[in-house]
C-alpha cells in the first residue's frame, strides 16, 4: 500500500511538472481538485466494504495529497526571497505539526471509532476546501502585499528595506 501511495504521487507530481499545468492552471482550481480527490479518498476508506477499494482510497488520497503539497510550495516558490524562507519554513513547521498530531490523533481516533476516523479526517479538509472557495474580492487586501513595488522583490544582503 506505501508503494501504491509513493507511486500515485510520484504520477501526479509528473503530470504537474512535465506538462507545465502548474504555470497555467489556476493554483486555487489545482489546490480545490486536490482537497476534493482527498476528501473522497478518506471518505472511501471510511466506507471500503473490499481490498479494491480500499486501494481505490488510497490512490485518490494520495492523488490530492501529490496535487496540494507541489503547488503550495510552487506558489510559496513566486514569492520575494526574504518572504521564500518564511514560507517554507511555515510549510515545514506545518508538515511536522501535522506528522506529530496527526499520528497521535489518528491512533487515538482509530481506537476509538475503527475504520469510521477516515471520515473524521476528512473534515479539515472540507473545511480549508470551504476557505479555498470563497471569492477572492470577499478576502480583506492586505495593505503591505498591495503598496509593494512589482520591481523591489528581491534585495540583496546589502539593500535594505525602505
Amino acid at each position: 500500500m506505501f508503494a501504491e501511495c509513493s507511486l500515485v504521487m510520484l504520477g501526479v507530481n509528473a503530470v504537474l511538472f512535465f506538462t507545465g499545468l502548474l504555470e497555467r492552471a489556476d493554483p486555487r482550481r489545482v489546490l480545490a481538485c486536490g482537497m476534493v480527490l482527498g476528501i473522497a479518498g478518506l471518505l472511501m476508506l471510511a466506507r471500503h466494504g473490499s481490498e479494491m477499494w480500499l486501494y481505490v482510497g488510497v490512490s485518490f488520497t494520495a492523488a490530492g495529497t501529490g496535487l496540494v503539497l507541489p503547488t503550495l510550495a510552487y506558489l510559496a516558490a513566486g514569492t520575494s526571497a526574504r518572504r521564500l524562507g518564511i514560507a517554507m519554513g511555515g510549510l515545514a513547521a506545518a508538515a511536522g505539526l501535522g506528522q506529530t498530531l496527526g499520528s497521535a490523533a489518528t491512533g487515538w481516533l482509530f481506537g476509538a471509532v475503527m475504520q469510521s476516523t477516515f471520515a473524521w479526517l476528512s473534515i479539515p479538509l472540507a473545511a480549508t476546501l470551504a476557505l479555498l472557495l470563497i471569492p477572492r474580492h470577499w478576502w480583506p487586501a492586505n495593505p503591505v502585499l498591495v503598496s509593494a513595488s512589482p520591481s523591489r522583490t528581491f534585495l540583496t544582503s546589502t539593500e535594505t528595506e525602505p
